[in-house]
Formats: C-alpha cells, structure tokens, sequence
C-alpha cells in the first residue's frame, strides 16, 4: 500500500510504501526497497513494538507499549 502525506498547501508529497507481514511492519520513504526505511515487529501477544528508523548516515530506534 503506498500512502502520500501532504506536508503542506502547496501540493508537496512525502510518500511511503507499507508492507505489513506476519508480525513485522515495514514502512519506506519514496520507494519500497529505499535505504530509507523503518523496519518494526510486535510482539506475540500485540500490546508492544520495537523497530528502527535507518538512512543513509544516521537512523533511531524506537520502542511502544499498548496501554490500552
């Protein structure tokens, strides 16, 4: 599924490419296969998730719990 999020009035796009499988989500800026990509699973029972934003040059990790 591509998705376009408009950042703002002027017709610009930030497009990502979602692709969900099993238990891991993957979510690329531009293009599915760009090396800018976020890359997460959940766990077995679905109440939290750990993935990691990666680019070229730098990248974060993040981490969620369902509270409820």
């Amino acid at each position: 599924m591509e998705i376009l999020v408009y950042s703002s009035l002027d017709g610009l796009t930030l497009d990502y490419v979602y692709e969900f499988a099993g238990d891991t989500l993957t979510i690329w800026f531009g293009h599915k296969g760009s090396d800018n990509f976020m890359k997460g699973k959940f766990s077995p029972h679905g109440k939290s998730f750990s993935s990691e934003w990666k680019w070229p040059g730098g990248g974060y990790k993040v981490t969620g719990t369902r509270l409820a």
